[in-house]
């Protein structure tokens, strides 16, 4: 090697960890988050009105996506014809709120917690991670 050249040791075995760590951090984080999406569900599930409970029992903790896109999510309304109206308005006098009444405020008052959550499992796997040892 000449002078002032550097010599790299160890990126190939450095991207293949990233990958494989990677790819175990996604499912990690989601089911972490299982719980905080529990909470998400039961404090919507307490704040949406209640005349007969069926909107309040359509809150629901959902997978969403697959494989490599795996998480977790709360539904609220499915199969509930009138579960727009009560979330959003628009009409009939309820005025429009985009953001919705409910699920989306109560979702947003736990982002620093998801925040949170995700470095700490981020952390965790990586602390626990078999990272190799490059040899020259």
């Amino acid at each position: 090697m000449a002078e002032g050249e550097v010599e790299l040791v160890g990126l190939a075995e450095a991207q293949r960890d990233i990958e494989r760590w990677a790819a175990q951090l996604g499912p990690a984080v989601t089911a972490a988050g299982q719980t905080l999406a529990d909470t998400v569900a039961s404090k919507t599930r307490d704040r949406v009105p209640v005349l007969t409970g069926t909107l309040a029992a359509s809150v629901t903790v959902t997978d969403e996506g697959g494989g490599d896109e795996a998480g977790v999510g709360v539904s609220i309304g499915d199969d509930v014809a009138y579960a727009g109206w009560i979330e959003f308005g628009g009409s009939r006098g309820r005025p429009l709120v985009p953001e919705g009444r409910y699920l989306y405020p109560t979702a947003r008052e736990s982002e620093a917690d998801f925040t949170k959550l995700a470095e700490n499992v981020a952390d965790d796997t990586a602390r626990r991670f078999p990272w190799s040892t490059p040899t020259t």
